[in-house]
């Protein structure tokens, strides 16, 4: 029944908007085309995360999975993450996950060999886990964490006991989720937090220049709107369009040209768009928006003050990486299935807010009332420290398993 379901959906896609996963289907049938031909001769560890913001979960192990085996086999559900994906260097190949159909699951785990798999959070598929699990393939759940809504659902509670227990072992990112496991005792668990912690501090120590932004932002204060998705337009192109003050980053989460061109429809003054910063010796405006993919997590070094996206919509978008810059916080009201956002509001370092005017008010407070930016890098310092993840404690439970 799953089968026929899945394969009926895929066809509603196909029918439906062909455009938006036109990507996702060329590597499916690319991946069928060549199923027969591309077997490895090497064994590999499979690491497989739905989206980018999985990645990011999973990069801080990557270094010492490598000290089990060098080849590393990465597969995304999300053809935009495949895209845009820019660490080639630290894996062997990449692909998108394949269409969860038990002959397809089969035939791609034969042909990549893997002696592991290890799933970032929760993406875990019926037929992808069976497969694995009949042959005696280890699997690791990493960094795992379950909506308290699904935890208390009857229908989702049922796939979870089904499914959960073929997994070798599962690492919670928080401990709502290891409790319910453990409560409910389904598979093996471990308390493990939040590797994104660990990655954005990592991310802190690499250098990024850019002498054309860094003029940009010279003598003002800078406030950048990171990963703004449509649901945030109304609450601040007001503020970009009246606070000639401050100079204003503006990053879309996504940076189509329909998208950048629905923006700047929008914006009244004059604006420089990213890519042709370097090309302008002399730069007047006070409105960047930048139009490429992957920077957004360096420009927060630029910026004093981010409106994170997304909290509008389903929830908000990565607080730990303007917050690894010493960045002040705002986001809107859907925050709080994210511990960190809670945190940083504790420590009044973010703040919600609720529409637009509420923005207005709490920035104009916050701008008339400045902080030093280098004390409040000094308390994100400090309270993302003492949240950084015991790494050794994962690789334990993998060497344990991978030596028996």
């Amino acid at each position: 029944m799953y089968n026929i379901l899945l394969l009926l959906i895929y066809r509603i896609i196909l029918i439906v908007n062909p455009n938006k996963y036109q990507h996702w289907i060329q590597q499916q049938q690319e991946f069928s085309k060549n199923i027969h031909l591309n077997k490895n001769a090497e064994k590999v560890i499979w690491i497989h995360c739905a989206s980018l913001g999985e990645y990011e979960q999973i990069k801080p192990l990557l270094s010492n999975l490598k000290k089990i085996k060098k080849n590393i086999h990465l597969t995304f559900f999300s053809p935009t993450a495949h895209t845009h994906f820019q660490d080639q260097k630290l894996i062997s190949n990449i692909s998108c996950l394949p269409l969860d159909t038990k002959l397809n699951m089969e035939s791609f785990i034969e042909n990549i060999q893997p002696m592991m798999a290890i799933i970032s959070k929760n993406d875990i598929w019926p037929n992808m886990i069976t497969s694995l699990r009949l042959k005696k393939i280890p699997v690791y759940m990493i960094g795992t964490k379950f909506k308290k809504t699904k935890m208390h659902n009857w229908f989702i509670q049922q796939y979870y006991r089904k499914y959960l227990p073929m997994c070798t072992h599962i690492f919670c990112q928080d401990q709502e989720t290891y409790q319910f496991l453990i409560n409910e005792k389904i598979g093996n668990a471990s308390m493990i937090g939040d590797l994104r912690i660990n990655q954005v501090l990592l991310d802190r120590k690499r250098q990024f220049h850019n002498k054309q932004l860094n003029n940009f932002c010279a003598k003002n204060k800078v406030i950048i709107y990171g990963s703004i998705e449509p649901g945030d337009y109304n609450i601040i192109i007001d503020t970009i369009n009246t606070n000639k003050e401050l100079k204003h980053i503006v990053v879309p989460h996504d940076n189509s040209i329909k998208t950048i061109k629905k923006i700047t429809n929008q914006i009244q003054e004059s604006y420089i768009l990213y890519s042709e910063i370097n090309n302008k010796k002399d730069i007047q405006e006070n409105i960047l928006i930048v139009n490429q993919f992957g920077i957004l997590k360096y420009l927060y070094r630029f910026s004093d003050i981010a409106y994170i996206g997304g909290g509008f919509n389903k929830g908000v978008h990565n607080t730990l990486e303007p917050a690894v810059c010493g960045n002040l916080i705002f986001f809107g009201p859907k925050y709080k299935n994210f511990p960190e956002t809670e945190l940083f509001i504790k420590n009044n370092l973010a703040n919600s807010v609720k529409n637009k005017l509420d923005f207005q008010k709490k920035l104009s407070s916050l701008t008339q009332n400045p902080r030093s930016k280098s004390m409040i890098l000094k308390q994100f310092s400090s309270l993302l420290r003492q949240r950084k993840q015991n790494i050794k404690i994962i690789m334990e439970k993998i060497n344990q398993q991978y030596l028996l």
